[in-house]
């Protein structure tokens, strides 16, 4: 993981060229073909939604059973301009780590990764996607990736985030179980925003989640939204990896192996 994050953070170069942040659109261009080159790679079908102020990364894993019927994973790709390892490199190098697993495997249901652009400027790409959802009826839910990268407390307390909306209480209770059945060292702190992308999959009243590190717990990043935001000690890759674990267990329990 840590040297995809290298890329997308603008510490090793892709092509000849460093993503030095992720704001202006010759970056964030730079930061798609990175993403569009790795999910190719492990077999995911690539795609682009272009929309007023910005670009949506979209790649795909077709369920073999019954592909209509979707559960999203999604991170932001932008960052405030700085090279946000954490936010939100963590969250979106988290999910290519996921999605490489369900690569090795089939599915009833189809597996969508979404990178959201425009974040960071009032959840523009979200809000751009989630309008062109016809049947949300065919949307098992979203699971949103935050910052997942600091646990300066090593108490493995983390964020699933659910606002007590009881429509997306079930991916709390899949992510609650999935953390007990692999014993996993993580402690689920309570907390309540709107303030990443799956708020616009509540406003259309679509099962959502937001999956991040301890923010609202006492235990945030300190260069959150910062120039340090880079990738040094104070990431904690056995924290991340218990957070994907958990995702990718509850995820398989949603879209059902392929028999």
């Amino acid at each position: 993981m840590g040297n995809k994050l290298s890329v997308f953070s603008g510490d090793t170069a892709f092509k000849g060229k460093l993503i030095k942040e992720r704001k202006s659109s010759e970056s964030l261009d730079l930061a798609r073909d990175f993403l569009k080159e790795e999910y190719e790679a492990i077999g995911f079908e690539v795609s682009l939604q272009p929309f007023a102020s910005g670009v949506n990364f979209i790649a795909e894993k077709k369920g073999s059973k019954n592909p209509e019927k979707v559960l999203i994973l999604s991170s932001h790709i932008d960052s405030v301009g700085n090279k946000g390892a954490n936010d939100n490199g963590t969250g979106t190098i988290g999910l290519l780590a996921i999605a490489q697993e369900f690569s090795k495997n089939n599915y009833d249901y189809t597996i969508r990764i979404l990178g959201f652009d425009r974040e960071e400027v009032g959840l523009r790409g979200s809000d751009a996607y989630v309008a062109t959802i016809s049947k949300k009826e065919n949307i098992i839910g979203n699971i949103n990736f935050e910052m997942m990268g600091t646990n300066s407390r090593k108490d493995g307390a983390f964020h699933i985030i659910d606002c007590k909306y009881g429509y997306s209480q079930f991916l709390t209770t899949e992510l609650q179980s999935a953390i007990s059945t692999l014993s996993l060292p993580l402690n689920v702190v309570k907390g309540c925003t709107d303030r990443s992308d799956h708020a616009s999959f509540w406003r259309k009243k679509i099962p959502a989640v937001v999956v991040s590190e301890n923010f609202f717990g006492g235990d945030s990043d300190p260069c959150y939204h910062a120039k340090c935001d880079i990738m040094d000690s104070r990431l904690d890759y056995g924290y991340m990896t218990s957070i994907m674990e958990a995702v990718l267990e509850a995820s398989e329990k949603l879209i059902i192996k392929a028999k």
